[in-house]
């Protein structure tokens, strides 16, 4: 029987007939963006082989992606003959702009985690539990896990300062881009082959930290619900059945030994409680940070990814909901789209000659376009004419040319990319309506609306209002508080007050399933188009 040699790493494993590579990868934990889910339209998992003579041919998918001989996308190519050999060379996925800082607030000092004096010496304690030796420092890490990237601040539990701060693309990318794909992988597959990506991911970055990892006693964790539950080993499998509902809400604790950790083995792994169904701990980490909570005036957070979160309320009551808003914003579905890695255009304007002027990521070269830059794009196209008020093209052209790569490809949008665009931001307008609605109050109502999260703090919220994407507020309202989330993980680190407040405003928030809402088709269908440009009859 032959074999298929993986490098980076000359991982080997036996070939089997009708397995296609990307399987092969994601068993041997090789870092690889399969965004899509492996169908094929991401060109995510685009790698080198040598040797094709034990593959199927070109797939009709990949001759529309691939550029290079020797080039094949991991999804589509397959073992057709197991008595030979493949090499795989897999290529270094770029590194994404990650959005690292959030508010920062400062708060009285009052960690689980303390310093307490013996007949022996200083001790390390935990809930006044001896778990070390006192060797000079105390550290604590507040982690917020996303779908798409991991971010992590190591804090020093004797001052609350954050001392380093360190993010990663998330490397389950490599089983789908969303949390339904990954649900779908732990129900169909296995769940702990994405525990273990996760879990290893962060083992990297504690590693390459300035911490010795002995003297970091605790973890808080934030994240949406299926990101929390995947790294703490909670099943998934119920958020992929109706009612779409956790094991369980409540906060969590486990020892880190359990979890193959490389911080003290006696370290308590904390992971603040969910608010429901997909709002998750991260967007209660929202709420704690932002104290909207005890405001007196009502306050909107979003926080946008592909499971957009969003909060509504103050002081007396809270409303949540996520949409499921899918990945287009982050460059997946969108034909030149990309995520937030250099070369992405970031920035858009269209002159009276209808010629695009961009701003890319680091200052190169253009490779694609990202979040920021598509609503940038959709915004202006509009202003200019160039698509009306359906979004569909004024003229006869099939799409927009917004620039050219150094290899001389169009980077452009077509007619079934601003479809996709159009279901995204339709699925983010339709709830913060629904929460309005159920709060009873205008937009004008909303006092300060938190955009949250790395997409929300680099978006023109100008443009986000002209699509119709953001509530129509003025601009002074409109306030990017950053990775806010991580910062409520960071309060609940060092805080008893903060983690005990956690636990009390999650059970205070209601939650609101859009689905259920008896008008939600009406509306999604409604807000598919750019009623901001639609003409009086």
């Amino acid at each position: 029987m032959g074999q298929i040699i993986v490098n980076p790493g000359n991982k080997e494993a036996a070939l089997e007939k009708g397995r296609n590579l990307l399987s092969y990868l994601q068993e041997a934990g090789v870092n690889i963006n399969a965004s899509c889910g492996g169908i094929g339209i991401c060109r995510g998992c685009l790698v080198n082989v040598i040797d094709n003579e034990c593959l199927n041919q070109l797939t009709d998918i990949e001759k529309k992606s691939i550029r290079l001989p020797g080039e094949r996308l991991a999804c589509q190519a397959k073992i057709v003959n197991e008595n030979g050999s493949v090499v795989v060379e897999v290529p270094t996925i770029a590194k994404y702009k990650i959005l690292e800082k959030g508010i920062s607030k400062k708060i009285k000092l009052n960690p689980y985690v303390t310093k307490e004096k013996s007949p022996v010496g200083e001790k390390v304690c935990w809930k006044n539990i001896e778990i070390g030796n006192y060797e000079g420092e105390m550290y604590g890490i507040a982690l917020d896990i996303g779908t798409t990237t991991i971010s992590m601040y190591w804090v020093d539990f004797e001052t609350g300062e954050e001392h380093f701060i360190s993010s990663i693309l998330n490397p389950q990318i490599g089983y789908g881009d969303n949390i339904i794909d990954r649900i779908k992988y732990a129900m169909v597959s296995s769940q702990s082959h994405l525990e273990k990506a996760i879990r290893e991911g962060i083992n990297e970055m504690i590693r390459e930290g300035p911490i010795d990892t002995n003297h970091i006693y605790e973890m808080t964790v934030v994240g949406n619900t299926a990101m929390r539950d995947i790294f703490i080993g909670h099943s998934v499998k119920k958020l992929g059945l109706a009612p779409f509902e956790p094991i369980s809400k409540n906060a969590f604790n486990r020892n880190a030994s359990k979890m193959d950790l490389v911080i003290n083995p006696k370290a308590n792994v904390y992971a603040l409680p969910l608010i429901g169904h997909f709002v998750g701990a991260d967007a209660l980490g929202v709420v704690l940070s932002t104290e909207m909570y005890e405001s007196n005036k009502i306050t909107m957070a979003i926080d946008i990814g592909t499971n957009t979160e969003i909060v509504l309320g103050n002081r007396d009551r809270l409303f949540a909901t996520s949409c499921a808003s899918g990945p287009a914003f982050e460059g997946s579905g969108i034909k030149c789209g990309t995520g937030a890695i250099e070369g992405a255009i970031q920035r858009i304007e269209i002159d009276n000659d209808l010629k695009s002027h961009c701003e890319t990521i680091g200052d190169v070269n253009p490779v694609g376009i990202c979040g920021s830059g598509l609503i940038d794009l959709l915004a202006q196209m509009l202003d200019k004419k160039i698509i009306d008020w359906r979004g569909k093209f004024a003229d006869e052209r099939k799409e927009y040319i917004v620039a050219k790569t150094t290899d001389g490809v169009n980077i452009s949008l077509d007619g079934r990319d601003i479809d996709n665009l159009k279901l995204a931001k339709s699925a983010i307008s339709v709830g913060t309506k629904v929460l309005m609605n159920k709060y009873d109050i205008g937009r004008n109502d909303i006092e300060t609306l938190y955009l949250a999260g790395a997409f929300g703090n680099y978006i023109n919220p100008v443009h986000a209002i002209k699509i119709g994407m953001l509530p129509d507020i003025p601009l002074n309202r409109i306030s990017k508080v950053g990775n806010a989330a991580i910062e409520g993980s960071r309060q609940a680190l060092i805080s008893k007050d903060k983690r005990s407040e956690a636990e009390r405003i999650s059970k205070k928030i209601k939650h609101v399933s859009l689905e259920l809402e008896k008008d939600f088709q009406e509306r999604f269908v409604e807000e598919l188009t750019f009623n901001n440009y639609r003409k009086e009859d």
